[in-house]
């Protein structure tokens, strides 16, 4: 597959932008055009990208507002392809995860009240929907998308058990957050350390769209809850409440979608992942998460949903314009293999 230039030769065989082949005497890139001596002389100015977790937490915050552009050059395994292997273990996974936790959650509520249990999915499945559409230039496998997602409905379990034992008893229900970001953020680890599908985890978009999927998964299974609750107990109108959890259900997607990009970040970077990675991303979405859940509702729709919905807007912005820079267009891995 295609490798990055060794910027301390300073020899070009491959074009800095966009991967593509040149030859040492081309003064621009056939391929994307862009002037080849320029950009090396541009990147050795730029040095090596800053990867302590204090520097990646500072820029996790100020991504939400004005994400940076990665501007050195990304680890050559941005480009790595998958070995093709069948991925639908991944996709049977999925579905097992996704009916264990509504069997768990609810025994057979969830099918006795199956309009509140669609209603609940809908918003978020929208929602993934338009993440995954944003991934042009190598959209992620629907099956691993799918595990993400079920993972998000099974680790719906788990977080109602830790909120009610550890989080509620010290920090009340603001605490919740503190519990459930690790809990979904973990899963989209699981993919992009997995050593037999962890080319498909390409960089911080692929992240996002992981992320997003293992969002939408804890807000349906949540959404059931909350929307039966709303309409069966306290008798507020049905489309009220499934509007309201609806943008719950977009705060849990972005939310996981902020802490998927910085395991993606890592990758572009350093070209492999660790545990740790996830941490700027999950202290900054567990800290929007918890202010979510302690404040009024004045100050939850009228501030941090906007703030999400720009952060994510923005981010996925930038991070396609990085694969754009990166020749994507041209040399995105093939992520077609499987399902």
């Amino acid at each position: 597959m295609l490798s990055i230039l060794s910027l301390e030769e300073n020899i070009i065989t491959k074009c800095p932008s966009c991967g593509a082949q040149v030859n040492e005497e081309d003064s621009y890139c056939s391929c994307c055009g862009k002037p080849l001596n320029e950009k090396i002389d541009e990147m050795q100015k730029l040095g090596t990208p800053e990867t302590s977790i204090l520097s990646m937490v500072k820029e996790a915050f100020k991504s939400l507002v004005r994400p940076s552009p990665v501007l050195t050059a990304p680890n050559r395994s941005i480009y790595l392809e998958r070995p093709h292997s069948p991925l639908f273990p991944y996709l049977f996974g999925a579905i097992l995860f996704l009916f264990t936790g509504l069997g768990v959650a609810y025994g057979g509520q969830w099918m006795t009240y199956i309009g509140f249990t669609l209603a609940g999915y809908a918003a978020p499945l929208y929602l993934l929907i338009w993440m995954f559409r944003n991934d042009r230039f190598e959209k992620e496998p629907i099956a691993l998308i799918a595990y993400s997602f079920g993972w998000g409905a099974l680790c719906g379990i788990a977080a109602g058990v830790l909120n009610q034992v550890v989080a509620r008893p010290l920090l009340g229900l603001p605490g919740a957050g503190l519990i459930e970001e690790p809990l979904k953020a973990y899963g989209v680890y699981l993919i992009a350390n997995n050593r037999r599908i962890n080319s498909e985890f390409n960089d911080h978009l692929d992240g996002m769209v992981y992320g997003a999927a293992a969002g939408a998964g804890f807000a349906g299974l949540e959404n059931f809850w909350y929307i039966r609750q709303m309409v069966v107990s306290y008798q507020y109108p049905a489309i009220f409440a499934i509007f309201i959890r609806s943008i719950t259900g977009f705060m849990h997607i972005a939310w996981t979608a902020n802490a998927g990009r910085s395991l993606g970040l890592a990758k572009v970077n350093k070209g492999y992942i660790k545990l740790v990675d996830l941490l700027p991303g999950v202290i900054v979405s567990a800290i929007i998460h918890f202010l979510w859940n302690a404040s009024s509702p004045v100050i939850a729709f009228a501030v941090l949903f906007p703030l999400m919905s720009n952060a994510i807007r923005v981010q996925v912005r930038t991070a396609l314009a990085d694969e754009d820079r990166w020749g994507y267009a041209c040399f995105a891995p093939n992520e077609s293999n499987g399902v």
